[in-house]
């Protein structure tokens, strides 16, 4: 996957309408992209507060010196419905180090940690992966039981989910994925940008 093709790609899930500044909220005709040779493709300027920012400002993914494309193949190993994905699995396939691995999933996997949707967004084995990694204090496990409880008596009333909009479908994955494993993959990208 080419990074050109990545940054288009998270910036169609991120922005649908356009770039919105992540400092000020601003968007519009007050959001330039900065061109030339001497700037980075996907770097944007903002009219009403003067900061630059990319599609990756405010997500688990500002700073990361990892290309995009080791985080499109960590996020859509991650959603498969086969058994959990190990740290391992993703660090052979990605040729990183375990230790970078496993910062990438727990970053991930962070973001997806507060989700308040309904869990098959990210498919049916989603609770393998995120039930080892919550919060060890009382609240978060408490808020987890009461959640379940209500989805269990059928009261649980959980907000909107994106609608996948095939920004992820020209890039080619590896093992090839399905085209619900890629929409899972969007969807759970798009949250995680936007949380």
């Amino acid at each position: 996957m080419r990074t050109e093709d990545c940054r288009a790609a998270l910036e169609r899930i991120r922005w649908p309408d356009g770039p919105v500044c992540p400092h000020c909220g601003a968007s519009g005709r007050a959001v330039t992209e900065i061109g030339g040779t001497s700037h980075r493709p996907g770097l944007y300027l903002c009219s009403e507060c003067r900061k630059q920012f990319t599609v990756t400002v405010g997500t688990p993914l500002e700073g990361s010196k990892l290309p995009l494309a080791a985080w499109l193949q960590a996020a859509h190993m991650l959603n498969t419905l086969r058994n959990p994905v190990t740290v391992r699995e993703i660090e052979r396939e990605l040729g990183v180090t375990y230790k970078t691995a496993w910062h990438m999933v727990q970053k991930l996997l962070k973001a997806v940690e507060n989700y308040r949707g309904p869990l098959p967004l990210f498919g049916e084995t989603v609770q393998a992966h995120i039930e080892p990694f919550l919060p060890k204090h009382r609240n978060s496990r408490a808020s987890w039981a009461r959640r379940k409880a209500k989805k269990a008596a059928g009261t649980y009333k959980a907000p909107r989910v994106p609608v996948a909009t095939g920004a992820l479908s020209e890039l080619q994955f590896t093992p090839p994925a399905t085209n619900a494993h890629v929409e899972r993959t969007e969807r759970f990208l798009h949250w995680v940008l936007s949380h």
